[in-house]
């Protein structure tokens, strides 16, 4: 790599620090500064500077013996965050799948975001044989607040009222639909009934006509890493049509978070 980026896009900072990443990755026993600098083309105090800030961050960690340079213990965790997210749509996709074509509807697996503001739309499984014309704004990838949906106030659920309204103390209460939380204490009073029913509604909340319920799937320390929600608009059922679902849908939300690794007590 040269050592003066031609490229506006790019940040030439983190381009070079994650040069430096991908090189150590070829190094599984560790490499010092003289060879990354020979490696990339980079000075050695520019080598340096980074991969201080790398270490600082554990993204890089130094052998003390031979002052060489391996990839960190944060990069495991991210893997092990990628694998654990691919491991869950995986494990889920059966069970949601086959709960979309009994029931004719939409089935959404959710994660939140880091931050827990928000959540992301991982899986989304509509039934096959569906005569039903439904638009719905969701898409895989995509985010939603969590304080407006089923499944968002549903990871919120585990967390205390201070420290939800930490969570939430910058974001900007948006109505999106007619039934939209815009109260942090209305939201609070919410969820206090959430943590004691463990499911959660979106009533018109998020998307026009449209209504969920979701149930939650937990690790095997008893946390709530995802949300799988039933999605449905109310040109075809009601809140208490969805409701008739709940059992039979938090059976398989069990099922999914036993193979996750959870053992209810």
């Amino acid at each position: 790599m040269a050592e003066d980026s031609n490229n506006s896009n790019l940040v030439q900072s983190v381009e070079r620090a994650l040069d430096i990443l991908d090189s150590l990755a070829q190094y599984p026993k560790g490499c010092g500064i003289m060879e990354l600098s020979k490696n990339l083309g980079l000075s050695k105090s520019t080598i340096h500077r980074i991969i201080t800030t790398l270490k600082s961050k554990e993204y890089v960690t130094q052998n003390k013996e031979t002052d060489k340079y391996q990839l960190g213990i944060k990069i495991l965790n991210l893997s092990a965050s990628i694998i654990s997210s691919m491991d869950l749509i995986n494990i889920a996709r059966p069970y949601i799948y086959e709960f979309a074509n009994k029931f004719d509807e939409v089935i959404h697996l959710c994660v939140p975001d880091e931050s827990f503001s928000n959540i992301i739309y991982v899986d989304k499984v509509s039934s096959e044989n569906t005569n039903r014309n439904i638009t719905m704004s969701s898409s895989i990838g995509k985010k939603a607040p969590t304080y407006c949906t089923a499944s968002g106030k549903l990871l919120l659920s585990q967390f205390t009222d201070d420290e939800i309204r930490n969570i939430l103390k910058d974001t900007n209460f948006i109505k999106y639909a007619e039934n939209t939380i815009t109260s942090i204490d209305v939201l609070l009073q919410e969820i206090h009934e959430i943590r004691k029913n463990l499911y959660a509604l979106d009533n018109i909340e998020y998307d026009t006509g449209v209504i969920c319920i979701a149930v939650p799937i937990f690790d095997r320390t008893n946390k709530i890493i995802a949300a799988t929600s039933l999605s449905s608009v109310t040109l075809f059922n009601s809140m208490d049509d969805l409701l008739k679902y709940k059992d039979e849908f938090m059976t398989v939300s069990r099922n999914i978070s036993k193979l996750m690794g959870y053992l209810p007590s």
